[in-house]
This record gives C-alpha cells, structure tokens and sequence, in this order.
C-alpha cells in the first residue's frame, strides 16, 4: 500500500472517573461533557491544531508544533479547572492530556501509528486535571516554554516495543513549589544477613512434598480453577468491530426471493444449495460497508446440476468482490476436491477437531496449524487470524509459536477471554433481505455462521456470554462463531493468556518418557524454588524485628499479595502451585527456624 504519513505532535485527553459520572448522573455528565468538549474544540482551533476524532470522553487532535500543542494543553486545562470551580466536588469532570511527538499513517481524517497509541498510553499516566508528556515533546520544548517538568522514568505501556520517557509537566504555581520541595536522598540498602543450611534445607524438602502433593491437587482440579479465576479477572469488554451473522433452523422461511415465493431449501437439510443465496448476502454487505467478511463454513464438493450451479454463482459473487477490493474469507481447510470456491478467496483453517480443543473443559484456539488434510498444506493462519488481517489490510506472517499480524505476536496455543456481553448477532435472512440496519455492518468485521445446537454449539463453563446460563443440564452454550468473534476481540485488544503447562502428576506408564510431563515438573520445581527465594528474602529482612509474629504475619501478607499479583497476570500459571509452595516452605522455616539463619548483631 502506498501509505501517506507525516510527522506531527498528538494530543490526546480523556476524563478520569467517566464510568462513574455517567453511573451517577448520564444526563448531567453528557451535558457537561459537551460544554467541555466545545471549549476544547475552541482551543485547539485558536492554537492551530486539528480535532482527529472524539469517542466517547476522548479527544483526540493533532498539531503541526509541539510548542503549540503543549501551550494548548495548558490553556485546556486552565480553562477546564474554571468551570470545574463552579461544579460539586462529585461532579468535576477531571480531564487527563498526554502528547507525543510521532510518525502518524494518514488515511482520510483519521491518523494511526505508534505516534497516537503512545500519546494515549501517556493519557493514562497523567494526573487528573494534569499534562504528561513524551521525551520527544520534551526535547522540543524545553527551552522554547518556561515550564517546570517533572520526570518520571522510562515507562512500560501496553502494545509498544520499547519504554518511552515520561514527564509530568509543571505550570501551576503550586506544582511548581510542591516539585521544589521533594528531595529524595540515597537509600540506605540494608544488610543481607547470612544464613545457614536451614534455608537450602527448608527448599529442598518443599521441593520434594510439592512433588509428592501436587498430582492430588491437579487430579482434584485445583489447579484448573484458579486458571479459570484468571480468565474471569481478565475479561474483555467488547472492541465491538465485529458483527456476527448466523443461519437459524428456520431461517429459510423467512428468506424472500426474487418471485415473491418462500422455497428456500432448509440449511440444515441442503447447505450446498445456500451457495446462490450467500452472492446476494455478499453484496448487500458490501453495499452497507461491511470491512470483510468471513464465512464459517465448510464448502464440500457439489456434484448434482443443481449444486454445481449453485456454486457456480458464488464463485462469481467471489470474483465479483476480488474486482471491488471486497475482502471474503472462507473457514475450514481447503478441500482439494472442489479447488474452485477457495481459489478465488482466501482461507483459513478453523476444524473443530484441531483449532477448538478441550482441556478439562478449557477453550482455546489455535491461531495457526501444519497439518496436511486432504493432500493440501495447512501452514497458515486461521480463519480468525485471516479475517482480522483483511479488514486491517495486513499480511499475517508465521513466526516461531505464534502469527505476526499487529503489534505483539498472537500465540499459536491462543486462551480465550470472553467478553461479557454477547457480540452483535443479525439473522441471515435480514442481510438477504436487505432490511438490517447497516450501521451494524458499516466498517466492521462480519462472520457469518451457523445457530443450531445440534450441530454448532459448544460448552463455555465459565463465560458470562453463556447462551443457556439458566439450562442446568444443558451442555450447549455458544456458537462455534461467536469464539472466533472473542478471538478477534482478544487480538484487537492485544491481550493474550498464555498458559504454562504446570500441572505436574504422576506419571505412569509411557508417560514416563512424555515431554509434557517432564516440562510440567520442570515448571513446578522452577515455581516452588522462585516462591521459596522470595520468601526467605522476606523472612530474612523481617528477622531484622526479631519479632516471631511480625515475621510470619509479613510472611502471610507476602503470600496473598503475591497470589493475588499472579492472578490477575495474562500468564497462566496454576495458583495453587505457589499457594502449596508458600504455605509448606513457612511451615518448613519456622521448623528449622531454631538452625536456619544467623542472629544478627546489633
């Protein structure tokens, strides 16, 4: 693609506590955010900038000077901290700003780029009410505006490679002064104390019980519980680019033809015929803007007249869309037999015997697979992966483990987070019949696949977005397109679980030359030693007090605060490793407490 950039200064503002604020009063917040909104739009026009885009309480606008978009900036939030004035303290809309300095992708009115994430990720960063700022903007005002700026280190945000600098900016006379006032002296790091063979002792005896306790603990699945508790810590909220489409049992009765007649064949009884039907879906979408659209279905060969012209006619539909740049992506793996439909679009493969596996009732997918299926390669990205990468223009490469698409790599083995609302379902036969509201297709990712439990519906356990949460004996849950819809949900969001394969059990017969056994007990030992480190270095510093209780109570609350960090981290690790771990080495030290560490003089 012939893109067009540009370098230019990005400035991006959201209000802090907005949930809140419309929780409390939407239509007071909505009234106030206008007014705001138009005092900002006024200020960026007088300071020569350009309003990109504003979604709900972000604004988004670009400048040609950094001197320019940090002068407005200020003048924003001066103006914004006097209407505040005159407002509640529970209903001060506080407004953070970030900017940045980047190379930004133009397309129409929009800009994109790592330019315009960083200046969001500095968004966040910033104070309510206040300015923060990126290294590049620094040094391009530091000398030009007679600011104060108070740097805060190199800064780890979500989706970009490499730390980027950060200062919060000064101007307030009170900022200023209060910025003056910190003095931070040398910190005095305290004495490691020595130790004897207690400490290695307590290690390798909880080493040992780990490995004798833990295959009961994951038989009784613990171990998979705590998995699940992450993914529930972790769920998405809906990105809401993708609309999905499904084919219902009745479907066809309520499908219009051309004559007037309802003589739509059932799906369920002959999928092959549907095929002139899925030309005219094609292009009603196109005409409401639809991104891309993907089909999740399996195209087997037709072989009567009446399916070979019936395929006939979507394989034009296909050509027809190659000529208007229409992006259609077929599911399921290539069939050698009929090379004719998916020779005129591209596909991704999405078996429900290889892509969607069941571990102890866990879901995941897998975003690419090498196997060879009816005398074709698969060797390529899923149908999921596929999707995403038509409408964002890409071109998906395979790495080592996972598909390069945008920002990190996908996983190969990819978690899904769902999210905890439904996606946006449309029937088939509303895009047939031309009446759906476009607004639901304009720009967005389409799947179109099938709702009839008997053939597509899967157990979801422990997803909120269960369709039949009320149906205790009931084992179907979701359409199989609605997990490729998550999928794509996670991938835009680019937050992935990766999970750890540490369910260490016994092993028994030819499991005991199996790789996945012995990495399982390689990452138990590697877990069980990490939490021991930690916490003798914790029962070392506490020692100090020469207080029993404050020892095993600092102890304690090291135990739960690491827990709790690892259950809310995008690697799956099994909580109950470390919990067992935690609870038998205290056991163990406060056993050898007499021998394990050295008294410390003084």
């Amino acid at each position: 693609m012939d893109l067009q950039r540009k370098l230019a200064a990005i400035l991006s503002a959201d209000v802090k506590g907005y949930s809140r604020l419309m929780g409390d009063d939407e239509e007071a917040t909505v009234r106030t955010i206008t007014a705001y909104r138009e005092v900002m739009y006024t200020l960026i026009q007088r300071h020569r900038g350009r309003v990109v885009d504003a979604p709900g309480d972000n604004v988004l606008a670009e400048f040609s000077s950094a001197v320019n978009a940090v002068q407005c900036a200020i003048k924003i939030q001066e103006a914004l901290e006097s209407e505040n004035s005159e407002l509640p303290d529970q209903r001060k809309m506080m407004f953070r700003i970030g900017i940045n300095i980047g190379d930004v992708i133009i397309e129409g009115e929009e800009i994109y780029g790592d330019g315009v994430n960083i200046a969001a990720r500095l968004e966040s960063l910033g104070d309510p009410g206040g300015i923060c700022i990126s290294g590049t903007v620094y040094d391009q005002v530091k000398r030009k505006l007679a600011l104060r700026y108070d740097f805060m280190g190199e800064q780890n945000v979500k989706n970009i490679a490499e730390p980027v600098r950060a200062y919060r900016l000064l101007w307030r006379d009170e900022d200023i002064a209060k910025g003056a006032d910190k003095k931070r002296g040398p910190r005095k790091q305290p004495a490691r104390p020595r130790t004897k063979k207690g400490l290695l002792k307590s290690i390798i005896i909880t080493c040992f019980l780990m490995i004798v306790i833990m295959p009961l603990i994951n038989h009784l699945k613990i171990n998979l519980l705590t998995k699940i508790w992450q993914c529930r810590l972790t769920l998405l909220s809906n990105s809401m680019d993708v609309t999905v489409v499904t084919i219902e049992k009745d479907e066809n009765k309520k499908m219009i033809v051309k004559n007037g007649k309802n003589d739509v064949p059932s799906f369920a009884k002959d999928p092959k015929l549907w095929r002139r039907y899925h030309s005219k879906v094609i292009k009603n979408l196109y005409k409401m803007g639809a991104g891309v659209v993907g089909f999740d279905f399996w195209f087997s060969p037709a072989y009567d007249d009446p399916t070979k012209q019936a395929t006939k006619e979507f394989i034009k539909s296909l050509k027809w869309a190659e000529k208007k740049d229409f992006p259609v992506v077929l599911g399921q793996f290539r069939n050698a037999q009929d090379q004719g439909i998916y020779s005129e679009a591209d596909w991704g493969y999405i078996s429900v015997y290889r892509d969607l596996t069941w571990i102890n009732e866990v879901t995941y997918l897998m975003s690419w697979d090498k196997l060879d299926l009816s005398g074709v390669k698969m060797g390529k990205p899923s149908f999921f992966v596929q999707t995403l990468a038509k409408k964002l223009r890409l071109n998906p490469t395979l790495e080592d483990g996972g598909v390069r698409l945008i920002g990190k790599t996908i996983p190969r083995r990819l978690w899904l987070a769902f999210s905890r609302t439904p996606f946006v379902r449309v029937p088939y036969h509303e895009v047939y019949n031309g009446v759906a509201d476009k607004n639901l297709f304009s720009g967005k990712i389409v799947l179109i696949g099938l709702w009839m439990k008997d053939t597509d519906f899967f157990k979801v356990p422990f997803s909120p977005t269960d369709f039949t949460p009320h149906a205790n004996k009931d084992s179907y849950g979701m359409p199989g397109v609605f997990l490729f819809a998550n999928a794509i949900n996670q991938i835009v969001n680019g937050y992935f679980h990766i999970e750890i394969n540490d369910e260490w059990s016994w092993p028994t017969g030819r499991k005991w030359f199996s790789v996945v056994n012995l990495e399982s007990l390689l990452f138990l030992l590697v877990e069980t030693i990490m939490t021991c480190i930690l916490l003798s270095l914790i029962y070392v510093l506490a020692e100090r007090k020469r207080d029993k209780k404050f020892t095993y109570s600092l102890l304690g609350v090291a135990t739960i605060l690491f827990i709790m960090v690892l259950a809310i981290t995008p690697i799956l690790f099994g909580l109950a490793n470390f919990l067992c771990a935690s609870l038998l080495f205290i056991i163990m030290v406060h056993r050898f407490r007499g021998s394990g560490f050295k008294k410390i003089e003084g």
